[in-house]
């Protein structure tokens, strides 16, 4: 049954520095909930103040980072898009919902506890009893539901807006949907008539990447993608954009810390989301 099977990592972070200053991005959908006051994050062109009872989405391949300078703690999750996809029907799409959402809403006291022990639930060690491994996966629902419900009641926050990532977010958008393609810098700043140089200083500025670190870093995520499809390592190398295939296993190695073979028997055998 595909809903048994959905996996997710869970954690409470408590830092009394806690920044990632440089943005990331990842295949995951991440769930984070803030239970401090203090710091910022950073979502794409838009900044989000950190108070306790922040709620924030971010949507798989979207650029974030985070920055608090006090003591901090939060509890996140990231679930990959195929774990949602298993839970969701017709009615109740979470993947559709993600996009609609937006990626911030405030909880009240009340509603920030009723998700802490949603949160302190799903984070307890699993056991062996029968049936609780259909607990767990009815506890995870009514997680996935608590939180969708609330952007649904009380509405997203509006970030405020960043004017250096603006600038670059065509880029970024022509970069993703094009990732399949040859891609180079020339031909990048020949499509928006901008001087490579000066495109280079702004794309670095605004996310932290060289254009060609962010090219490839969105190639091996198309990659890995693929892989969890079940394409032959070979082909997914030629899908994403790669030369040759050596060098396609090289930068997926450096990158994931594992082989795309062994990425691709590992989430088939539920090693790995």
């Amino acid at each position: 049954m595909a809903l048994i099977q959905a996996k997710y990592q869970l954690r409470l972070s408590r830092d009394d520095k806690w920044h990632m200053d440089r943005p990331h991005f990842h295949e995951d959908v991440e769930i984070l909930l803030s239970l401090s006051d203090g710091g910022d994050f950073f979502i794409e062109n838009e900044l989000y103040p950190l108070h306790c009872g922040t709620l924030l989405l971010v949507g798989e391949a979207t650029l974030h980072k985070s920055i608090a300078n006090d003591a901090y703690k939060r509890y996140v999750m990231h679930l990959p898009p195929s774990a949602l996809l298993g839970f969701s029907t017709s009615q109740t799409d979470f993947l559709a919902s993600i996009r609609q959402a937006g990626h911030c809403t405030r909880l009240d006291q009340e509603q920030t506890q009723e998700l802490v022990e949603l949160f302190e639930q799903l984070a307890a060690p699993e056991n062996s009893r029968f049936g609780s491994d259909i607990e767990r996966v009815i506890l995870l629902m009514r997680f996935l539901l608590q939180v969708f419900t609330s952007f649904e009641t009380i509405g997203r926050e509006e970030g405020m807006f960043s004017p250096e990532f603006a600038r670059v977010a065509p880029i970024l958008e022509y970069i993703q949907q094009h990732i399949t393609e040859p891609l180079t810098l020339d031909m990048i700043s020949s499509r928006f008539f901008i001087n490579k140089y000066h495109l280079c200083h702004i794309f670095k500025s605004a996310t932290g990447f060289s254009v060609i670190e962010y090219i490839i870093q969105c190639r091996v995520l198309k990659a890995r993608e693929l892989l969890r499809q079940g394409m032959r390592v070979q082909e997914v190398g030629e899908a994403v954009g790669f030369r040759n295939n050596e060098h396609f296993i090289r930068t997926f190695g450096t990158l994931t810390g594992t082989s795309p073979k062994r990425y691709a028997k590992e989430y088939l055998a539920g090693d790995r989301c």
